[in-house]
């Protein structure tokens, strides 16, 4: 499954022209124990035009680079393409955030509810926090303006 969900990946980089270093898979547990595979990527020539602000565009390629993978193997799968580690930082700062307010809310005893995020940020959000004294968190509201809210414990 990783060699065909990798092909696929290669190949849509390749019918786009973009070009890269090196793609590599990895398989994680996801949501609900569901199996979230990770492509790594590796690019020094094409990383302005495919990461913006907000990897806006990388998002579009891993929505057409999952649809593609779908169709191939005939199932439902979990997939994120990273692109020169931008996942990796964007991960590191959504768990600095969620400390962050943690503290602020262990301070003022009043929640705080964070900018709509992915089924995937959350879970980072949640999991960075499971362990704090006094805090727990929640996820609110309809996607695709789903957040979470942190608040004190009672």
């Amino acid at each position: 499954m990783e060699q065909k969900i990798l092909e696929t990946v290669k190949e849509l980089f390749k019918k786009a022209g973009f070009y890269f270093d090196n793609l590599n898979i990895e398989k994680r547990k996801g949501q609900e124990d569901q199996d979230l595979f990770i492509v790594k990527i590796d690019s020094d020539q094409d990383q302005p035009l495919l990461l913006d602000d907000k990897g806006r565009n990388l998002k579009a390629f891993e929505h057409i680079a999952k649809n593609l993978a779908v169709k191939e193997l005939n199932q439902k799968i979990n997939l994120i393409l990273d692109l020169n580690n931008f996942l990796e930082k964007r991960n590191g700062k959504i768990s600095e955030l969620a400390r962050l307010v943690a503290k602020k809310v262990q301070a003022s005893q009043k929640s705080y509810v964070l900018r709509p995020m992915s089924a995937y940020e959350r879970r980072l959000v949640h999991i960075e926090l499971a362990d704090w004294p006094d805090i727990t968190t929640e996820s609110i509201g309809e996607e695709p303006k789903r957040r979470v809210m942190i608040k004190p414990s009672l």
